[in-house]
């Protein structure tokens, strides 16, 4: 083992290159790298760690690092035939190379742990795509609405034919006062949008609609109690409470919410 010591450690040296410089580069112990210019083999790992080493050290001095493996392999397994033979047990792994061991498998697990979070996040962030790109495609609930007031049309009844008589003479009814037609709803919101606008409607506390409106669209909701408006282009939304004008909600693009009752809607007309 101490010609291929020797040529090693020369190779180091004719290159000006210290022992802590290929420890700082390889990752090895300064122990094991003396262990292995001094032919230490009670020092040195055996298996592929010893190997791992050696071709280390070997790309850094500038030798063939296959060569200088195998030159190792068969050095150790000699030494180790000798070992055997005078009975001596030699370690497996040092104390160093055991710390080693252990810092690649911290660094393993914190590298698994990092993927999984990243994972993670990429699940999460598609997911949101998807809800947003199904919300805007869905499709929005058509407005039943009916005219305020309106009663079924009756058809003129037509006379038997027969006879005419006349009509006794009696004093003429008094017609009775006439009631109001109900209303459909006492709240009955009507709006359009000059520009694209998302909006999301809700009436009496359940939502109904959630969707971009396009310029130019127009949307009638009718409640008993409240709408609630979630506009995110305030500027573009132009609306009516009752039939009557309201005020403007905001400036383009700003995002305002409004809740609309029977009780506060005067406070939104012009």
């Amino acid at each position: 083992m101490s010609d291929l010591s020797s040529r090693l450690k020369h190779a180091r040296e004719s290159r000006e290159v210290s022992l802590q410089d290929i420890a700082a580069r390889t990752k090895i112990s300064p122990v094991a790298l003396e262990a292995l210019e001094r032919g230490d083999v009670s020092k040195l790992p055996g298996g592929i760690f010893g190997r791992a080493f050696v071709k280390a050290y070997a790309i850094e001095v500038g030798l063939d690092p296959d060569e200088t493996v195998a030159e190792f392999a068969a050095l150790i397994a000699q030494a180790e035939a000798d070992a055997a033979a005078r009975g001596a047990i030699r370690p497996e792994v040092t104390a160093d190379d055991r710390a080693f061991l252990e810092r690649q498998k911290r660094a393993i697990r914190t590298l698994r742990i990092v993927l999984g979070v990243v994972a993670i996040a990429a699940v999460v962030a598609l997911f949101w795509q998807l809800r947003t790109l199904w919300a805007r495609s869905a499709p929005a609930p058509a407005a039943v609405t009916a005219p305020a007031g309106s009663t079924p049309a009756q058809a003129p009844s037509t006379p038997a034919p027969g006879p005419v008589e006349p009509a006794p003479t009696a004093p003429a009814p008094v017609a009775a006062p006439q009631q109001p037609a109900p209303v459909s709803a006492p709240l009955v919101v009507e709006f359009e949008v000059t520009g694209d606008c998302w909006i999301q409607i809700s009436t009496d506390g359940k939502p109904t609609t959630s969707q971009l409106f396009r310029a130019g669209e127009r949307r009638r909701v009718e409640a008993q109690r409240e709408v609630s408006l979630d506009v995110g282009n305030a500027g573009t939304f132009l609306w009516t409470v009752n039939g009557r004008p309201a005020k403007p909600l905001g400036k383009p693009g700003v995002h305002t919410r409004t809740r609309v009752t029977a009780a506060n809607y005067q406070t939104f007309l012009q």
